[in-house]
């Protein structure tokens, strides 16, 4: 069984489309959403039909929970809060009904999918040191746990009674006797200073996890950004992965 692992789309609907094209090229059984279809970008009722077509399991994100009303706005930066203002209004009401039926977790086959962190997911914490992930390898008992939300992809390994790791191969295979939690990066608004969408690929038969790196038409994105009016800023960081 092989899944594709997508987070933190955001409306950019370039690179989902070029996320997609990738994940037709190298097969899979199937495609999880972490969240965050929508917020920043110019293309949220695409980009939710496109997830709706396509992914076989879809968790909510925090933008995607603002945008129907159950996260206030007050959560956010002042650029974020006023692309989710514009989302807000360009959503057609069947995407937003779509968006009110995702789970906040699903377990399947001894992964724990979520978007932001096993410990209360719907308070939106992060996982991005050492520290953070030894707190949350106790909210689970499966294989791996797959995230997003902070957009920076990273791989963290737990042997009980020891202290976490951070694992820098990739592939990397996930071992028996260890336990994972996985970020799986951005496709639409990457922070690790590469522009490149990010997704993972999971092969639950021989354990081999894979990042994959998609180059998209980060241009078309702008443009239709500013056509929309959206924060400069939101466009300004796209070329720069950050």
């Amino acid at each position: 069984m092989i899944y594709a692992i997508i987070s933190d789309i955001h409306g950019n609907l370039a690179a989902l489309q070029q996320v997609i094209r990738r994940i037709g090229e190298v097969g899979c059984d199937r495609i999880v959403c972490l969240g965050d279809i929508v917020g920043y970008g110019p293309f949220p009722n695409e980009c939710c039909e496109i997830i709706q077509e396509k992914a076989d399991i879809c968790i909510i994100g925090n933008h995607d929970h603002a945008a129907i009303g159950k996260t206030g706005v007050d959560y956010f930066n002042q650029y974020a809060r006023s692309a989710l203002g514009w989302t807000i209004e360009e959503l057609t009401s069947t995407n937003k009904q779509f968006l009110q039926g995702l789970d906040v977790q699903v377990i399947e086959n001894e992964l724990f999918f979520v978007h932001a962190a096993p410990i209360e997911p719907l308070q939106w914490n992060y996982v991005l040191s050492l520290y953070d992930a030894r707190d949350n390898f106790h909210a689970f008992d499966q294989k791996a746990c797959f995230i997003g939300h902070s957009h920076v992809a990273a791989i963290f390994s737990y042997e009980d009674g020891e202290f976490p790791t951070v694992e820098s191969g990739n592939p990397t295979t996930l071992f028996d006797g260890f336990r994972y939690i996985i970020n799986v990066g951005s496709v639409g608004q990457p922070r690790d200073r590469n522009p490149d969408s990010c997704f993972a690929l999971y092969d639950a038969d021989s354990t081999v996890l894979k990042l994959e790196r998609v180059a998209y038409d980060i241009k078309e994105t702008q443009a239709a950004m500013r056509q929309k009016k959206l924060p400069a800023f939101l466009i300004e960081r796209l070329p720069l992965g950050r």
